[in-house]
């Protein structure tokens, strides 16, 4: 047996390892570093990018809030409480059947109008379940609101009958009229029946409040008119009762 080949072979196999223990150091040390870069740098470095996200989104949150509470301030309190008492005379917040009743009968009244016929449609009233609007929606158009019918029917001159179209055109309620019909009376050629439905609309107050970051939304200069040229309805005063005596002042006094 040769000694001096396989002690060169054991000298050769060490050199070998040596070579890969060279080679495999460094790629291990690539390898862990590329895992923990993977692992648990780049999940950090995603929430800090969320983080950033948020904390500008909560500025710009923060900003929307202080822009809108500078609004809030600056508004007149008590021009505030005349238009909203004025938009629940435009739009009331129930159907108030009764006094729309008492406002067509006192505009007839008052212009000459014989009413033949007055009746308030059973169904018409709308129902509070079935419109519910938060604070911040817009509206989009009047058909969506509950609304009271009133079939009406009368007979008048052709005078009186203007004059009372005109009286209930100038109710601060918002009415519509429809469905009108006019025919000439046989017996006297200036009376005139006339039948017609006034719908008068009306909307439930908000259930619920709005989001607290929707914006202001300020009233037009339209709208500001509208709210201003509204009328309140006229009020009537009973009449006073002059004072009588009720009895004697000491009762102990002789009759």
């Amino acid at each position: 047996m040769d000694l001096s080949k396989v002690k060169f072979s054991k000298v050769s196999e060490g050199q070998d390892v040596a070579k890969i223990l060279e080679i495999g150091i460094p790629i291990g040390g690539i390898i862990i570093s590329i895992l923990i870069a993977v692992l648990i740098i780049w999940p950090k470095i995603n929430e800090i990018l969320e983080l950033k996200a948020d904390n500008e989104q909560l500025a710009g949150r923060a900003t929307i809030l202080e822009q809108k509470a500078e609004i809030l301030a600056n508004l007149n309190q008590s021009e505030l409480e005349d238009q909203l008492a004025a938009a629940e005379l435009l739009l009331p917040s129930d159907n108030n059947v009764f006094g729309l009743l008492r406002q067509i009968e006192d505009s007839a009244s008052a212009t000459g109008v014989l009413l033949t016929k007055i009746e308030a449609v059973t169904g018409t009233f709308g129902s509070a379940k079935t419109i519910r609007a938060p604070v911040s929606a817009k509206s989009t158009g009047g058909g969506d609101s509950p609304r009271v019918e009133v079939r009406l029917s009368l007979t008048s001159e052709y005078q009186s009958l203007l004059e009372f179209l005109a009286r209930l055109y100038s109710f601060s309620r918002v009415v519509s009229i429809d469905s009108i019909g006019i025919t000439a009376s046989r017996e006297e050629s200036t009376q005139l029946s006339t039948s017609f439905s006034v719908n008068a609309h009306w909307r439930e107050l908000p259930q619920s409040l709005g989001s607290i970051e929707a914006p202001v939304e300020e009233l037009t200069s339209k709208e500001e008119e509208l709210l201003r040229n509204v009328q309140s309805p006229e009020t009537f005063v009973a009449p006073t009762v002059p004072s009588v005596p009720t009895g004697r002042g000491n009762p102990f006094d002789p009759y």
